[in-house]
């Protein structure tokens, strides 16, 4: 189904026949579900003036503005279409409106009418609110964006979703189905019925920290190597000029005693080992990513401590 399924970095286009819930019959499938919607304007082929040349390289004259209007507004049905969709499929189902249709299964009656599948039939009655919803904040959501609101929806309800696209919608220039996916995998679990406050903030904070990470990852902070994309190596961690304290508190061109400390150095052995095992241990904790999210979140003081 062009328009319904298609992924938001593209555009899909309506059909020119058939029975689709696209084209010209979306008013059939209202009137079929006995349902008081208003067909938006624009759903018919014939109600879109037929491609022609500019009348010139000046203004719009008031023809071609009112095409212009028209193709736009076709344009924003083809989005809004499948929350149209999902709830005249919703109002039949529940009110078993087909039942003197021929086909008692509302499965294969959507499918043998408008060859929607039954899973997808569920996912446009899944969506049709939140869509709603976001179409009154002057929102313009796909179907596939909602898709990746699913696992929010069902596990917090439809305001959690709607809370989630919205924070991002006016936090990005563009929204994508991708982001949202990104977005929602990192956000805890949340109690069912969340507040779309907490939501928001939790959003938010998601949003800034993969902002500043990118921000890190682009410009090196001041005084860290660049090397790593300007996360410093351990091997890099505790190498000062010599004369300043080494990682293990000796100068760093100083020997330890150097006849040993009573038994040939078998002391500074026994420390060196401990140190290293330090260290070691310090380079398992200090990924890349746990340096990347602590500088950006205060680069400063992340800064000395890895110094």
């Amino acid at each position: 189904m062009a328009g319904f399924d298609d992924e938001d970095e593209g555009a899909g286009g309506a059909r020119t026949g058939g029975t689709g819930l696209l084209g010209g019959n979306l008013p059939a499938v209202v009137q079929a579900a006995s349902v008081v919607v208003q067909a938006p304007v624009g759903t018919t082929l014939g109600s879109i003036p037929n491609p022609r040349p500019p009348a010139g390289d000046g203004e719009l004259t008031p023809e071609e503005q009112e095409t212009l209007t028209t193709c736009k507004a076709e344009m924003n049905n083809l989005q809004t279409a499948f929350w149209v969709a999902g709830k005249s499929l919703e109002t039949m189902k529940t009110g078993n409106l087909h039942r003197n249709e021929g086909v008692p299964n509302f499965g294969d009656y959507v499918m043998d009418t408008w060859e929607v599948s039954e899973s997808q039939a569920h996912r446009l009655m899944d969506a049709w609110r939140i869509g709603e919803a976001l179409a009154a904040m002057s929102w313009m959501p796909r179907e596939a964006q909602i898709r990746e609101l699913t696992d929010v929806r069902n596990e917090s309800g439809d305001q959690a979703a709607v809370a989630v696209y919205d924070t991002v919608a006016r936090s990005v220039r563009r929204v994508t189905a991708k982001l949202l996916s990104e977005v929602v995998r990192e956000l805890p679990p949340l109690p069912r019925q969340a507040s779309p406050a907490d939501v928001r903030n939790l959003v938010q904070e998601i949003l800034a920290a993969r902002a500043a990470a990118t921000a890190a990852s682009q410009t090196p902070p001041t005084g860290v190597p660049a090397s790593n994309g300007g996360v410093p190596n351990i091997t890099s961690i505790g190498k000062e000029p010599a004369g300043e304290n080494s990682p293990i508190g000796e100068s760093g061109s100083e020997p330890s005693n150097p006849k040993g400390s009573g038994d040939n150095g078998g002391n500074d052995i026994r420390r060196l080992a401990a140190a290293l095992d330090d260290l070691r241990g310090v380079e398992r904790r200090l990924s890349k990513p746990a340096v990347k999210r602590a500088l950006a979140y205060d680069s400063e003081r992340t800064e000395a401590l890895m110094t």
